[in-house]
């Protein structure tokens, strides 16, 4: 009886620990994943930002596709479209860019973007402090296969709203 009664208790054990490793398993697949953009309207997507932002749109000019290759060094087959802005004279380091990359580029237009924002923060680090503040929080990264440069007070904002 008494080896009927272990076996008992190690079965059980058995039990319970799997019951508690599914129950882990299922909580941490429950937790809310993040949103991959399917087909964001641009277009709306611009009025967005300009609506809910406070760029000085005096201070800035629209990033074309020509700029991204000269200025960015993405080439320009590795880009479907783009919306941003930049400064037209550097009295403010506030900008950005957002792009929909072709199939297998985000990595590469990440990478081209890291290394502008290497030189956009070599540009603002002896110039003016509050901006270059600005430039030290950027924001770089992707969102299925669009890609995104944001300097500015509120860069997670403006990130936030490519959905």
């Amino acid at each position: 009886m008494k080896k009927t009664n272990v076996i008992l208790a190690i079965v059980i054990s058995i039990f319970i620990v799997s019951a508690i490793a599914i129950l882990v398993i299922a909580v941490g697949n429950n937790k809310e994943k993040e949103k991959i953009p399917v087909d964001v309207d641009f277009a709306a997507l611009s009025s967005e930002i300009k609506d809910s932002t406070s760029f000085d749109r005096t201070k800035l000019q629209e990033i074309t596709i020509e700029e991204l290759e000269t200025e960015f060094g993405i080439q320009k087959d590795w880009i479907k479209q783009v919306i941003g802005e930049k400064p037209y004279v550097n009295v403010t380091s506030s900008m950005y860019v957002i792009i929909e990359v072709t199939d297998g580029n985000v990595e590469n237009v990440v990478n081209a973007l890291k290394i502008y924002g290497d030189s956009y923060d070599e540009m603002w680090k002896d110039y003016l402090t509050e901006e270059y503040e600005l430039v030290k929080n950027r924001q770089i990264g992707s969102k299925g296969n669009y890609v995104y440069f944001v300097v500015c007070d509120y860069p997670q904002n403006i990130v936030d709203l490519i959905k």
